[in-house]
């Protein structure tokens, strides 16, 4: 006859055979190796139960405090097994977040590469001289250098920074990069961003935003000026570049400032142009070649 203990190893050893059986199954690795090292544990110990001394009281097993020691393994590897899933579930989280950047970065780039194209074929105007339009009191222009445009739009920003404020304007700088290097002058990169800084203060008519986002696209560096103001209507927009024009929408000023932004653009073999409507904003896009 089998004694209570002996017994109760036994069915203990059935029953963790039979949940590793199913684990198996399930292909649940983790509660598979628990319930293989317990079913081993039992067999070990009925073993030991069947084949011990019964007079020898000194080898006398305490199995309830074995039990209860394996339930406390068994507690401490099923919380083990529930960390590693919630560091696993974590790991994936992180993998789709990955993922989903990389996805939202290509779209950005494609989009951008898309808007360079349309920006190249837009219509040209003949070459202008920007030293012939220069305000009076900027020195006579360097020799190009090799020049961080996002630092002097960020130089420029600053400079803003109260005149906007008081306008109900934010300027935000974005760009996937610290430096990007143009052959430029400077004071002439900076006239440009400041004429067009200057006209969305002016025109914004209520509160509202302009991002500068600068970027990369191939050899060329490309950016946009785009504000949440009143905007201007398309057929009016398509003129702005005009010497002296001046839209339905004119406060003050001569119009030479998106003017001479426009030939410093086209004095470095790049394009502007803008996109407007009604209520939707101004947006002006520039191409500069890098060299």
């Amino acid at each position: 006859m089998l004694s209570t203990a002996q017994k109760t190893t036994l069915a203990c050893s059935i029953i963790c055979y039979a949940l590793t059986l199913y684990s198996f199954l399930r292909m649940d690795s983790w509660i598979f190796l628990i319930f293989f090292i317990l079913h081993s544990i039992f067999l070990i110990l009925f073993a030991y139960l069947c084949y011990r001394n019964p007079k020898d009281e000194e080898d006398t097993v305490d199995t309830d405090a074995i039990i209860a020691s394996l339930n406390e393994e068994v507690h401490r590897l099923k919380e083990e097994a529930s960390e590693k899933e919630t560091e696993n579930a974590a790991l994936k989280e992180q993998v789709a977040s990955i993922s989903f950047e990389k996805t939202a970065n290509d779209e950005e780039t494609a989009r951008l590469k898309s808007e360079l194209e349309e920006l190249k074929a837009a219509p040209t105007q003949p070459e202008l001289d920007p030293s012939s339009i220069l305000p009076q009191n900027l020195s006579k222009r360097s020799e190009s250098a090799t020049v961080n445009i996002i630092e002097v739009a960020k130089s420029v920003a600053r400079e803003f920074h109260d005149a906007a404020a008081k306008a109900g304007l934010t300027i935000n700088i974005s760009s996937a990069d610290e430096n990007l290097l143009v052959k430029a002058d400077q004071n002439l990169l900076r006239i440009l961003f400041r004429n067009i800084v200057d006209n969305s203060i002016k025109y914004m008519g209520r509160h509202g935003s302009l991002i500068i986002t600068v970027s990369a696209v191939g050899d060329d560096i490309f950016v946009v000026l785009k504000d949440t103001g009143d905007g201007l209507a398309e057929d009016e927009t398509r003129h702005i570049f005009e010497l002296n024009y001046q839209g339905s929408n004119r406060i003050s000023g001569n119009g030479l400032g998106l003017y001479q932004a426009k030939a410093i653009v086209e004095y470095y073999g790049g394009t502007i142009y803008a996109k407007s409507n009604s209520g939707k904003g101004m947006g002006v896009y520039i191409q500069l070649p890098t060299t």
